[in-house]
């Protein structure tokens, strides 16, 4: 799906969401394997790719002061520069990487995390949109130049209080943004399906006025189907080869498999919303013929009185509607009629 297909593909609810394969760190610091998760995406059937834009000097600062310990978690004992270190994904990477996907016939986008990595991303690959990670919701400085860039902005908001989103919004807005999705989020890894409060999705869209969707990182795809019927426009989750391969997010990724399961539940959890309506539209439907009416069950003369031992309400639904039953009942037949015969209009009269 190129850059102006996502586009349009977001705006329009007639559309699948668009799932996203991240590849996070998962590429294990290996350019070649980079590009086997990028082909490993677009065979499970992933709509784009997502990469993450940073150096550890940019994002962090190389000390080993307790605060920047991680303490709990999948990193724990880890100091945040040397995470970043070996998560990030080279910058030299990206031009072969953005290659590789559009080869696929699969948009790239990333997640910059300043100033640098906005003017780099669009230097170098053009990207359809950028995404805002749930922790730089907050960051203004880098929100502003996303913004001046003219293009969409997905955004995380799984660590940031109401007022805050709406802060984000404004700014993102005021400063040239086109369009916002604002993804529904827990930033914990890996985070547990109950803690999603997915009901939010369709309340994050109405008071903000943007698009909604989803930042998963949960097991199973039970929340990215949920969250498609209600209205979720895109849906991210991390993409690993072999969760058993050492890769730095597999604990929360999907292998390729399940990504490709993924897919095709959202995609039918898609197609089963179909069309506001009640009841059904066309009154020949298939479904109707096995409705009920009512039958001669024994033979009936003409003048004969029509009663519950003469008559039978039963399948197929050929007679007359079972509605009509206490009208029916007490008139006489207006002719002769064999068991079997389904009774009409014209069957009976006062």
């Amino acid at each position: 799906m190129n850059g102006n297909l996502i586009v349009e593909t977001l705006r329009s609810s007639s559309f699948p969401p668009v799932v996203v394969a991240e590849l996070s760190g998962n590429h294990r610091g290996e350019l070649e394997h980079a590009l086997n998760l990028v082909d490993a995406a677009a065979d499970s059937g992933a709509d784009a790719v997502k990469l993450q834009t940073y150096r550890p000097d940019t994002i962090t600062i190389n000390s080993r002061e307790d605060r920047f310990l991680i303490t709990e978690g999948l990193w724990a004992g880890r100091y945040l520069t040397d995470l970043y270190a070996e998560a990030m994904t080279p910058w030299e990477w990206h031009p072969q990487l953005n290659e590789r996907a559009a080869e696929h016939g699969m948009a790239l986008f990333s997640s910059p995390f300043d100033d640098t990595a906005v003017d780099f991303l669009e230097a170098s690959i053009d990207p359809p949109l950028h995404k805002i990670a749930s922790f730089e919701l907050n960051h203004f400085p880098l929100l502003r130049k996303i913004a001046q860039t003219g293009k969409p902005v997905a955004a995380s908001v799984g660590a940031s209080t109401s007022d805050e989103i709406g802060e984000a919004v404004a700014l993102l807005q005021t400063e040239g943004c086109p369009l916002i999705i604002l993804l529904q989020c827990v930033s914990q890894y890996p985070a547990s399906p109950k803690d999603f409060h997915l009901a939010s999705l369709v309340d994050l869209a109405a008071k903000f006025n943007v698009l909604s969707g989803l930042s998963d990182h949960s097991s199973g795809h039970i929340v990215p189907v949920v969250a498609t019927t209600l209205g979720a426009r895109l849906i991210e989750k991390h993409l690993v080869l072999d969760r058993n391969d050492g890769s730095i997010d597999a604990g929360f990724s999907m292998e390729p498999h399940e990504f490709q399961d993924m897919v095709n539940a959202v995609h039918s959890a898609h197609a089963s919303l179909g069309e506001a309506r009640i009841g059904l539209k066309d009154d020949n439907h298939p479904s109707r013929r096995f409705r009920r009416s009512i039958f001669v069950s024994s033979s009936i003369r003409k003048g004969e009185e029509l009663t519950p031992e003469n008559l039978r309400i039963a399948r197929p639904s050929d007679g007359l509607s079972p509605a009509l039953w206490d009208e029916v009942l007490g008139k006489a037949a207006t002719c002769d009629m064999e068991p079997g015969h389904p009774l009409a209009l014209g069957n009976w009269g006062e």
